[in-house]
């Protein structure tokens, strides 16, 4: 999944330094993760980056902005498209736990709190961040339902929340560990949800 969050208009001058753009998202995770969304600042960020506020404002319009940057990952590859709807689930399953075991995770209990209590945020954060996210996986189910290996989920809103939200629960809730046998449990338990059944 890709989110632009580049302002539209050019920026006149010198070039953007993309050392000076790697300081900034590492010192927004850092400051997200350390502080959560409340008490993230464009201040507390520049301070923490070496830059100007000036500097930030010139790159992002507003702080949610910058959370939404700090959130993206610009090399997710995106849904995954194997040929196989089992394989895309394992893949999908597979990645989340990557992702979530590391910075990622981190980045998720520190914000998951704040969003229930700034609606402001959460809007920006599902329309920017999730909403493509959950798109591409539509797409994923439509294109196994054209090969004929499940009937189309009338709902593929509540198969998602299937594959995601238990690992979001281990992350912020439970704690308890994410492992590939995890993985491969789910992954099991959502096809035998969507009526896959297994070549014979």
């Amino acid at each position: 999944m890709t989110v632009s969050t580049t302002p539209d208009s050019p920026v006149r001058g010198r070039p953007r330094s993309a050392a000076v753009d790697a300081a900034i998202i590492e010192a927004a995770r850092a400051v997200l993760i350390e502080e959560g969304s409340v008490g993230f600042t464009m201040a507390g960020v520049a301070a923490r980056a070496g830059v100007s506020t000036a500097t930030l404002y010139r790159r992002y319009q507003h702080r949610e902005e910058l959370i939404v940057a700090a959130l993206s990952d610009p090399d997710d590859p995106g849904a995954p498209d194997t040929g196989s709807i089992r394989t895309d689930i394992e893949e999908l399953v597979s990645r989340a736990i990557s992702k979530f075991r590391g910075e990622h995770g981190q980045l998720m209990r520190s914000v998951s709190v704040d969003t229930c209590r700034d609606p402001v945020l959460a809007d920006i954060l599902r329309s920017r961040l999730m909403a493509n996210k959950r798109a591409e996986l539509r797409r994923m189910f439509k294109r196994a339902a054209a090969r004929g290996e499940i009937v189309e989920p009338a709902d593929p809103d509540i198969v998602l929340d299937m594959l995601i939200a238990p690992l979001v629960y281990r992350v912020t809730m439970s704690g308890d560990p994410l492992t590939p046998r995890v993985g491969a449990e789910l992954a099991r338990l959502v096809l035998r949800a969507i009526g896959f059944v297994e070549p014979s």
